[in-house]
C-alpha cells in the first residue's frame, strides 16, 4: 500500500503529531521522577512554589521537621492504591473489596492532606505578615477561577 497525494500528507502530518505527542508526554513522566516521583509535590508544590525566595528556609525547615510524617502518610496512600490495583486486576471484580479499597484511599488522602494543611498553617504562622501576605495574593491569583474585572 502506497499513501501518496492528500492521504499520505495527513498521515505524515499525523504521525509526526503523535510523535510530538509522545515525547512531551514522556518528558512530562521523566522530568515528575526527576523531580522527586510521583505526587511529590502536587497539592503542596502549588502554595509552596509561590512561596516568596526569602520565606523558603524557613518552609525547608518546617517541611523537614514534618518528612517522616508526609513520607508515612504517602506510603499508606501507596499501599491504599496497590489494593485498588489489586480488586481491578482480578479475573471478576469483587464489589465489596473494591469499595473497601476505594474507601482506605480516600481516607489516608484525607489525612495526608489534612497533615498537609497542618503544616501549611505553620508555615504560615511562622512567617512575618508581609511575607504571608505576599505569598497569598501570588497564589489566589494563580488559582482565581474569576479573572479580575
Amino acid at each position: 500500500m502506497t499513501l501518496s497525494g492528500r492521504k499520505g500528507t495527513i498521515v505524515i502530518v499525523a504521525l509526526v503529531a503523535s510523535v510530538c505527542v509522545n515525547l512531551l508526554l514522556a518528558g512530562m513522566m521523566f522530568g515528575q521522577r526527576w523531580h522527586g516521583g510521583p505526587s511529590r509535590g502536587g497539592m503542596f508544590g502549588g502554595p509552596m512554589r509561590d512561596m516568596p525566595e526569602a520565606a523558603r528556609p524557613l518552609v525547608k525547615e518546617v517541611f523537614d521537621a514534618n518528612r517522616a510524617e508526609f513520607d508515612a502518610k504517602r506510603d499508606a496512600v501507596d499501599q491504599a492504591r496497590q489494593r485498588i490495583v489489586a480488586a481491578l486486576q482480578a479475573d471478576t471484580i469483587d464489589q465489596a473489596q473494591l469499595d473497601a479499597a476505594l474507601g482506605e484511599m480516600q481516607l489516608r488522602m484525607t489525612e495526608l492532606y489534612q497533615h498537609g494543611q497542618k503544616v501549611m498553617v505553620e508555615v504560615a504562622r511562622k512567617l512575618p505578615p508581609e511575607l504571608r501576605k505576599d505569598w497569598a495574593r501570588k497564589w489566589a491569583e494563580k488559582r482565581s477561577w474569576k479573572k479580575p474585572d
